[in-house]
């Protein structure tokens, strides 16, 4: 972990420690999450789909206890879970059990509600709250089980067919709760449309009061004829109704959810799918079973939420069986859709089903700063280390630390060089693609949510079973600097396909990494990116992870890949001193014009007192490898180098402003015509960090690096003396916050 320096107004210090968000995950474990507010279980496949952003479709659980006999209930269940899986997304039946809410049940707890059958209490959203406080075990219907959806983020809820107004409603009010709960949970209901025993009629016109749009899916369909937007009856593909739109792909369908979120609706949607034809039951005689069978519930006195089931039965006996086979197809190719449809969302449309907010741009933490600059959604891929920071600052009114236990304050914060890199990328306003590793365990958990509230992205994070979540350790003197650290870390289980793919899939202006990753990882990054020409960004970390870049220096030299690197002074010497050593700079083209450097230099070295020449001569010798060095001096602010091909019209080989100064040194054309350019130097005083306390130097440098980067992916390299102005205020703001990176980062810093 690096941190910063800068020059700072003399100050009292005072940090506090929080720890109470870690604590809350004490008694989670690797399998399940448990949310107490709403008494959410989520399965391991659930939450493991949560973790890494993989659809998920919702199922109800009343069509096993109430809407089919046993064993074809189980049967019907574990297929539809297994169809789901097939079409790319995670099934997640919902239901009641002994009280607790379960998001994703295992085989045992399907087979259990399947045999309890009718046993087991239907719940709608108004039987929830009396299921769960009396610890009942119980079916969610269609209205409970968006309620539900809603609460653990899903989008996509697919079911056989909804509920509706009932026949004589006029006089009955019998109307299902499906239908105003589609009015006010925005949750899609992939179906085949309202079944045949209800007034369909009626239900549609009720469906167009409460804002809920209704759709039939007509894949592979031509023209907009009638038939297209003929809305299916359960059983049948057409029930003699109009919908008020067709739907012709998956990815129309798609979008309709995503718009729908995007602006905020709060109602459902319904997309209704015609049964396959070669699965439809006949019409008419699925009509004279249905007018048989109301006929019988009347004579017999079948009222309320018993209508339905009795109906349904009654149905399936007149039929013989055919009324139930087509239910079960109908459901089974219902979940084909809907799968496709919940994946095409996640992939096509970037929609994280763990935090619905993050449909919606105004509730965006990160997305709020729009109105002061465009974000940029992953043009920036940021590869590297994520950690758990551990800080422990001592006591200034004790001396003596030396092997006891000292008085202090301890904070937790989010760290890693990578990922405070991709925090401060984001508070710029350039969304970047995160790639890193966690474990599965605590904290990981608390770094994935932590990063889900304050709006980073996740989809980029690899969970791993077997290695733990990376912990860094460090203690601070009373003033905030770093006395000494441990870091416990290992990021060498980072994909380097993965990394190959998501630089492929995202094409973005820029690639930053640090030195956490490994040079497996670092080879595939250069190879990609070179194949891409897209520019990268090396930030060194450490003295001797920044030696890692140095055995592929001789691959750079007819690209130039990596464009940037922003080395302190000690990792630019191991750098240089690594290069050395394997002979990499055993050339004569170079040799006149570091002499030229050293004249320049040594005729100006009064003015340079401030700043040790070796600086000078090591990132010039290292430019024809990275033609961007930035070195980070600490309190002495930062000097950037560059390998020009085109330089400025020079006048004067050196320019001093005060302490700052801009020196150009021209590179001579050599005997076979190569070389011209320049070599620019360019000094940036410190930011003075005035009226405020210095309260931690941790990320400090990260800050650097993330506002630096962002700018680049944002602007190309034009503005670079702007953008390390830009930089250097970020990590000003960082010193003067708890966190690892200042939440008062915003554009406004980069807005040029």
């Amino acid at each position: 972990m690096r941190h910063l320096g800068i020059k700072r107004l003399p100050s009292s210090f005072h940090i506090q420690r929080t720890i109470n968000n870690i604590r809350k995950f004490n008694n989670s474990s690797a399998s399940k999450i448990i949310d107490e507010k709403f008494k959410l279980i989520f399965n391991k496949e659930i939450n493991d789909a949560l973790i890494k952003q993989k659809p998920i479709i919702a199922l109800e659980s009343t069509i096993i206890c109430h809407g089919m006999p046993y064993p074809q209930n189980l049967d019907t269940a574990l297929e539809v879970e297994r169809i789901v899986r097939q079409n790319g997304s995670a099934p997640a039946t919902i239901a009641i059990l002994n009280g607790r809410i379960h998001v994703g049940l295992e085989s045992k707890d399907l087979e259990k509600l399947a045999k309890m059958g009718k046993s087991v209490k239907k719940c709608s959203r108004r039987d929830l709250a009396l299921a769960v406080s009396q610890g009942l075990t119980g079916a969610t219907t269609v209205a409970g089980t968006m309620a539900i959806a809603h609460m653990a983020g899903i989008k996509v809820f697919v079911t056989g067919g909804i509920g509706g107004v009932h026949r004589d409603a006029e006089t009955t009010m019998d109307i299902s709760a499906d239908l105003t709960e589609l009015g006010r949970t925005p949750v899609a209901v992939i179906c085949a449309g309202v079944k045949s025993i209800l007034d369909i009629e009626k239900t549609l016109e009720y469906l167009e009061t409460q804002g809920v749009l209704v759709s039939t899916f007509v894949e592979n369909r031509n023209g907009n004829g009638d038939d297209d937007f003929e809305f299916p009856a359960f059983f049948t593909r057409k029930s003699g109704f109009k919908s008020p739109s067709s739907l012709k792909t998956i990815k129309e369908c798609a979008s309709l959810i995503y718009y729908n979120s995007l602006l905020n609706l709060q109602s459902g949607l319904v997309i209704a799918v015609p049964i396959p034809e070669k699965n439809a039951a006949d019409a008419e005689l699925i009509q004279v079973a249905i007018e048989n069978a109301l006929m019988a519930a009347r004579n017999i006195g079948v009222s309320g939420k018993e209508v339905t089931p009795f109906l349904l039965k009654r149905v399936n006996e007149q039929t013989q069986g055919a009324s139930l086979k087509a239910n079960i197809a109908l459901v089974k190719n219902n979940a084909i859709i809907g799968s496709q449809i919940a994946k095409c969302l996640a992939e096509d449309f970037n929609c994280s089903h763990e935090n619905r907010e993050n449909y919606i741009d105004t509730h965006h933490p990160i997305n709020d700063m729009k109105q002061e600059q465009p974000t940029q959604q992953n043009k920036l891929v940021v590869i590297g280390g994520i950690a758990v920071d551990i800080v422990s600052t001592l006591d200034p009114k004790f001396k003596d630390y030396h092997r006891t236990s000292s008085p202090g304050k301890i904070r937790f914060s989010l760290g890693g060089v990578g990922r405070n890199i991709a925090e401060a990328a984001s508070r710029i306003g350039v969304s970047p693609l995160f790639i890193s590793s966690i474990g599965r365990d605590i904290p990981g958990t608390w770094l994935l949510n932590k990063m889900k509230e304050i709006g980073m992205a996740t989809e980029g994070l690899q969970i791993l079973d077997e290695k733990p979540t990376g912990v860094y350790n460090a203690v601070h003197d009373p003033y905030g600097d770093l006395l000494y650290a441990v870091a416990d870390m290992d990021f060498d289980n980072i994909s380097g396909d993965l990394i190959s793919e998501a630089i492929k899939k995202n094409k973005p202006n820029l690639v930053c990494f640090d030195g956490n990753v490994s040079t497996t990882c670092i080879t595939s990054i250069i190879e990609t990116c070179q194949a891409l020409q897209i520019p990268v960004f090396f930030e060194p970390t450490s003295v001797p992870k920044s030696k890692k870049i140095v055995m592929h220096f001789r691959s750079l030299l007819p690209t130039n890949i990596i464009r940037y690197t922003s080395p302190n002074k000690l990792e630019l010497a191991a750098l240089h001193n690594e290069a050395e050593a394997l002979g990499l700079f055993d050339y004569e083209a170079y040799s006149q014009d570091l002499t030229d450097v050293e004249k320049v230099i040594g005729k100006s070295n009064e003015k340079l007192s401030l700043l040790n020449e070796e600086i000078f001569f090591q990132s010039a010798r290292l430019l024809p490898y990275i033609p961007n060095i930035i070195v980070t001096l600490g309190n002495q602010g930062a000097l950037l180098v560059q390998s020009l091909a085109d330089p400025p019209l020079i006048r004067d080989e050196s320019k001093f402003r005060g302490n700052n100064f801009e020196i150009i040194v021209p590179k001579r054309v050599r005997e076979d015509g190569r070389g011209g350019g320049a070599i620019r130097f360019r000094y940036f005083e410190p930011t003075v960090v005035e009226n405020e306390e210095v309260v931690n130097v941790t990320g400090a440098g990260d800050s650097f690096a993330g506002a630096l980067a962002a700018g680049l992916s944002y602007y190309g390299d034009k503005p670079i003396d702007d953008l390390i102005d830009g930089a250097q205020k970020a990590a000003a703001l960082t010193l003067q916050s708890h966190e690892t990176v200042s939440e008062k980062i915003t554009p406004k810093l980069l807005a040029l």
